[in-house]
């Protein structure tokens, strides 16, 4: 069977362009939540002034030119800062390939999954009880986006 001037690319294109474009709306909306779910400034139970700290670090290497001799030098390239509403600031949408993910953090405020899924030790006082953001923003509305990437 034979169907005449069937354009099935052009309405594949049109309802996956769609469905990206709602997914990307709905994910929007997580990301606004999250950051009205994330936890206050001070609240988070882990705050450190910023600034780079030096650390030493020692290991002994299992292969290479320094093998099993103990290895130790200096590094100042440590960020220790975690100031008040940064966390907030960096929960944002990112799309790679064919995912749209949201994200919560990044190389210099790097705690987010602290928060939001706690700590056993935190080494200056016990442990951080969880404080999620992201989880329950995108549980909240799970049917929204079914809906949304679907077209309904």
């Amino acid at each position: 069977m034979r169907v005449a001037n069937w354009r099935g690319h052009e309405v594949f294109d049109d309802t996956y362009s769609k469905a990206v474009n709602n997914a990307n709306e709905f994910m929007d909306t997580v990301v606004e939540d999250a950051k009205r779910r994330c936890p206050p400034p001070g609240k988070t139970h882990i705050y450190r002034p910023p600034g780079f700290s030096s650390a030493t670090v020692s290991f002994t290497p299992k292969t290479g030119r320094n093998k099993g001799q103990l290895v130790t030098f200096r590094t100042d390239k440590r960020w220790t800062g975690r100031e008040p509403g940064n966390l907030k600031s960096t929960i944002r949408r990112v799309t790679k390939g064919g995912n749209i993910r949201a994200y919560a953090g990044n190389f210099l405020y790097y705690w987010a999954f602290m928060v939001e899924r706690g700590t056993s030790s935190t080494g200056w006082g016990g442990p951080a009880p969880a404080q999620p953001f992201l989880r329950p923003a995108f549980r909240a509305g799970k049917t929204r986006a079914i809906a949304a990437i679907g077209g309904k």
